[in-house]
Formats: C-alpha cells, structure tokens, sequence
C-alpha cells in the first residue's frame, strides 16, 4: 500500500498559497481612515498617471500614489488628522485642496480637477464642501474630540456617550457583585453582550464581554482617546465576532505641536439636591 505525499503535499501549498491571495487586500479592523476619489481634467476626461501626495499637516507625514488608468487613486490605512492632498501632472497645473478631515473608519473622497498650465502653477482649494459619504452603507455616529472636551461626563467615562447615539439604549440590569459594571447598552435591540470595544485595532472588553471598563466601572477616561465611531449597523469585512455594535477608537498621538490638559474634581454636598426624606 503506498502514500501519496506528493499529492497531500500540494493540497496544502495550494490551500495556504490561496488564504494570502484572499487575506492580502483585507485590512485589520484599524482605527484609520482612507483618502480616495478620481482625478479628472477640465473636460471631465479622467487622466490616469497622475501623482497624488498626502499629507498630514498635523504631522507632516505624507503618503503617495499614482492614478490607475481609469483615473482612480485611494490610500487606505491612515492616522485621524487634517489632511492636504495634492495632485500633479505634466501639462497640468498642480491643485491642493486643504483643510480636509479624516475621522476614525471614515472614507473621504476628493475628485480633483486639473486644468491645463504648468506643474509650477499650483491651484489651493480651501473651502471644501461638506462631505457626504457615497462608499459605504454602515451607519452609525462619530464622537470627536469636541465633543469628548466639552459634553458633560458623569466621571469621565467616554462610553457614556454611546448613549446619544440613534438605536442605542442603556442596559441597568447591574447585579450585587458588580459583574455589569461600567455602560451597558443594547445596539437596535442586540443583547448588551453584542457590543464589540476596539482600541487602536485591539480588542478592549472586560471578562464579562459587555463593557471596556474595569471592576470598578471606570474606563481609561476622557484624556487618552481622541475620537471614536460607533458603528451599529451594516459592517463592512473587517468587522465581526458581534452583532450588535462596534466602538472603534483611537487613542490621542504625538503632532507638531504641544497640548495638555487640567481639569479638577469638585463634588461638595452642599451643591447636592435634597434627599427626599430631608
């Protein structure tokens, strides 16, 4: 009785060789955002070749790409900021459109238009008009930094303001032992162990799967997380593992310039309301 090894062997290159096809253009469930659009001339022609660079004036880090023959660009994977993308062509006057937003799991398009001149001319496009997300179906609401700064916060816990957003509605079935500590809420009528917490790309839930917050019910606070999204319907494939919600945040980074915080606790009885048996 013989053993094709051979044969067995080949299944096997043939299955992991077909895994990293599929799994390459997959991107991780990332706290980043993505740049993309088509670069067309004054005509409306699309004008493949052309040299896109972007960068983030927060950091002055940039990325480049080059227009496919169909005009189109994208650039997946980027830090949070304010952005400035500008797009260069032979025969073409250079344009930069500035004062761009890029929020966490967020996908902006910019069409740049070229007319014709010479790359020493440069076109600055700075009032930009309201984006309107055309890419993707997910739904959800954005917590930005202004609001993490300025919403009141009953102990400083971010995921409280979960709560504002459409669908979502707190769970307070806490028992004695303290196990639901921290917020609790259903996603659309999920159960509240359907919410799925992500830190930088990292899972962040506590032992019982319902909360990021510790024992104590308190979470990493407000001065460490620039924004997040909370996506609570219609995921795209990065996302899994639940199906009620996803909370994709971001943790505060370094930018060119210096930036601090100082806040103090006040609690003192006498602003209280009166108990009722006063």
């Amino acid at each position: 009785m013989s053993v094709n090894h051979r044969g067995n062997w080949s299944i096997w290159l043939y299955m992991v060789v077909w895994a990293l096809l599929i799994a390459g253009p997959v991107f991780a469930q990332l706290p980043t955002g993505t740049i993309l659009g088509v670069v067309k001339d004054s005509s409306g022609a699309v004008i493949p070749g052309v040299s896109i660079t972007i960068r983030n004036t927060d950091t002055d880090q940039t990325r480049t790409a080059v227009t496919g023959s169909d005009g189109t660009y994208r650039v997946p994977a980027l830090a949070v900021g304010h952005y400035e993308v500008k797009a260069e062509h032979g025969g073409f006057q250079t344009e930069a459109q500035q004062g761009l937003m890029l929020n966490v799991s967020e996908e902006v398009v910019v069409n740049p238009v070229l007319k014709v001149g010479t790359t020493q001319q440069e076109v600055f496009v700075t009032e930009v008009a309201p984006l309107v997300n055309t890419t993707s179906s997910s739904l959800g609401g954005l917590v930005d930094g202004n609001k993490l700064s300025n919403l009141p916060l009953n102990g400083r816990n971010y995921a409280d303001l979960a709560l504002l957003q459409a669908g979502v509605a707190e769970d307070r079935n806490e028992d004695s032992e303290g196990t639901t500590a921290g917020t609790w809420y259903s996603s659309n009528g999920a159960p509240p162990r359907s919410n799925n917490y992500i830190l930088d790309g990292a899972p962040l839930v506590n032992l019982y799967g319902g909360s990021s917050a510790g024992a104590t019910g308190s979470t990493l606070g407000v001065d460490g997380i620039q924004e997040y999204k909370l996506i609570t319907n219609s995921f795209t494939a990065e996302y899994g593992q639940t199906m009620g919600s996803q909370m994709v945040m971001v943790s505060k980074g370094g930018s060119n310039q210096f930036h601090g915080d100082v806040f103090e606790y006040f609690r003192n009885s006498a602003l209280d309301a009166r108990n009722y048996f006063d």
